[in-house]
Order: structure tokens, then C-alpha cells, then sequence
């Protein structure tokens, strides 16, 4: 068996896709008043990868508990991401 890694590409670009939703959702919420956290990001995220189903060579790749460990490393990157860039004076 061999790892081919060119497979995994449109795994990597749709993960792209929920860090960034994840992202505005760390501004949204701060532009509300609400003070976002990485575990309300990574609820956020799970709800809208619930019917994600990727699979790699024809077979599905996430399960449950994958999809929420997915779901909350995603949340922590986009609030680190967000929190940082407050830190630094950016708009985030």
C-alpha cells in the first residue's frame, strides 16, 4: 500500500474553504458583541460539515468523531488566527 498524496487535495482545499468560514465566524460574532471562543467556532463548523462526506479513492474518510476532532482543530486555528490578528491591530 502506498500514500498517495496528490489524492488528498480536494480534501485539503475544502478544509481551506471551513477554516475561512470558521474565520468569519470569529468576526461575525465579534462584531455582535459576542465574545467567540474555539469550542462555539468549532460547534459552528461541525454543524456545516455534518453532510460532508469526502472520500480519498472512493471511500468515505470521516467518521463522527473524526468529523468533530476536525471540527474543533479548525475552531481553534480560526480563533487563533482571529485572536491574533486583534493582538496585532489588525480588523479581525
Amino acid at each position: 500500500m502506498r500514500f498517495d498524496a496528490s489524492a488528498m487535495i480536494p480534501l485539503v482545499a475544502r478544509l481551506g474553504k471551513y477554516l475561512r468560514s470558521g474565520f468569519d465566524q470569529y468576526v461575525a460574532l465579534k462584531a455582535s458583541g459576542v465574545e467567540p471562543s474555539p469550542d462555539v467556532i468549532a460547534a459552528f463548523l461541525e454543524v456545516k460539515m455534518e453532510d460532508w462526506n469526502p472520500k480519498v479513492r472512493g471511500k468515505a474518510i470521516l467518521d463522527t468523531d473524526t468529523r468533530s476532532a476536525c471540527a474543533r482543530f479548525l475552531g481553534g486555528v480560526a480563533y487563533n488566527i482571529g485572536a491574533e490578528a486583534r493582538r496585532d491591530g489588525e480588523a479581525a
